[in-house]
């Protein structure tokens, strides 16, 4: 043993067994150690209180251990040693495994640090280091997405940013009515549309009123709506915002109504043949934009709360929706594009996310068999007997046969 190795070597007790580890080190870069100094004790708070002589000391739990050491390389290559410990302690990132020369072996980081190199000693470089016990959990906190909080906050600037266009486009002043009957047109289509396809999910009662009296206040006031578009947006957002219940309950089918109502027909351009056509063209495409655009937001951010039954459902929807802001965010202008962009990234990110959901994959039966038999071959249950049957749109369900679509687990 050289006289280096022996100058390192140290022997501790490891589960009561006497170990010789090769003196101090980090990161397995070694070091001499020529003096330590350790900190340690319990962390407290010290609470005084009025007319007592007698504190209360609030134990919270040991400290964290913190390592001192005055420390040296020395030979012929200290330079290269030097440097070595130097990336060690400060360029990777994160704990590392360091030997104590007393105490034994922890995990542990470099948090502050200082070296001295003279021309008088040569081939020697000095240390002080001062090491900070680390746990065992991640380095840093770790910081967990809310992808449909996201989504939902995204949507809120959104549709503000779609208002505020709306105004700055849409110009009523002067205008003759006949000049906004496009934009009453449009703005009718989109209720009409709205009542269609909500009015049969909607399942509580209270609310299936609430609605059917809005959507009477906004048809009977269409005209005097038309010409006040901050109002107008509001109104009819409003109406679907006001659907906690069925939102909550049944997520899904309010997606799938405002898809549906998304692709209603609002009406043909109006063709510019005067400045006043060219100005209720004006507004017939704002208005138009603003209302997709309002159906097609309010979806996204349903999008990352549906419970989907299979992953390949989960992405259906989400192409759904964010082709609808894409398409919108064509014609949109500088207000508006970044939230609408800035939206469609969250929901693409956001469904399917960290769910899990079944997949949707073929099974091959050569021979007819009954759906409650192929239910109970495949998921151990008869539960999702009926899925079979409507997936494969089989007309007897005694005899289903050849490739047949099923979800992945049950």
């Amino acid at each position: 043993m050289t006289w280096r190795e022996d100058a390192r070597r140290v022997t501790i007790t490891v589960n009561g067994q006497r170990k010789s580890l090769i003196g101090g080190s980090f990161r397995g870069v070694p070091f001499f150690v020529e003096a330590v100094e350790d900190s340690f004790g319990r962390r407290t708070v010290t609470h005084e209180f009025p007319f007592r002589d007698d504190p209360f000391e609030e134990d919270l739990g040991r400290r964290a251990r913190t390592f001192r050491f005055d420390a040296y390389v020395l030979g012929d290559d200290y330079l290269d040693q030097r440097d070595a410990l130097l990336t060690a302690c400060e360029d990777v990132e994160g704990p590392g495994e360091f030997v104590h020369p007393y105490r034994g072996v922890f995990r542990g980081i470099c948090a502050t640090g200082s070296v001295r190199t003279t021309r008088a000693d040569g081939g020697i470089a000095t240390f002080a280091l001062e090491f900070h016990e680390t746990p065992t959990q991640a380095p840093v906190p770790t910081e967990i997405v809310d992808d449909a909080e996201q989504v939902d906050s995204g949507a809120d600037t959104a549709l503000e940013a779609v208002k505020t266009e709306l105004i700055e486009k849409y110009d009523t002043d002067g205008l003759p009515a006949f000049a906004l009957a496009s934009a009453e047109d449009a703005f009718k289509a989109s209720v009409a549309s709205f009542t269609a396809t909500l009015a049969p999910i909607v399942s509580a009662t209270q609310e299936l009123a609430t609605l059917t009296g809005q959507v009477a206040l906004l048809t009977a006031e269409a005209s005097s709506l038309v010409r006040t578009p901050a109002a107008l947006f509001d109104a009819f957002q409003g109406a679907i915002a006001g659907l906690v219940d069925t939102a909550a309950d049944a997520p899904g089918a309010l997606m799938g109504a405002l898809f549906d109502t998304y692709l209603t027909d609002l009406g043909a351009p109006v063709v510019a043949t005067t400045s006043t056509r060219a100005r209720e063209l004006a507004n017939q495409t704002a208005l138009v934009g603003a209302l997709k655009l309002v159906i097609a937001i309010e979806a996204a951010r349903l999008a990352p709360v549906v419970p989907y039954e299979s992953t390949e459902a989960a992405t259906a929807a989400r192409d759904t929706a964010a082709g609808m802001l894409e398409e919108q965010a064509a014609s949109a202008g500088d207000t508006a594009y970044p939230a609408i962009v800035d939206l469609r990234s969250q929901v693409l990110r956001a469904v399917p996310g960290s769910n899990t959901f079944a997949r949707v994959v073929t099974v091959t039966r050569t021979t007819p068999i009954p759906s409650l038999l192929l239910a109970y071959q495949l998921y151990g249950s008869v539960d999702n007997e009926l899925d079979l049957v409507a997936r494969n749109g089989t007309r007897h369900p005694g005899f289903m046969s050849g490739e047949l679509q099923a979800l992945s687990d049950g």
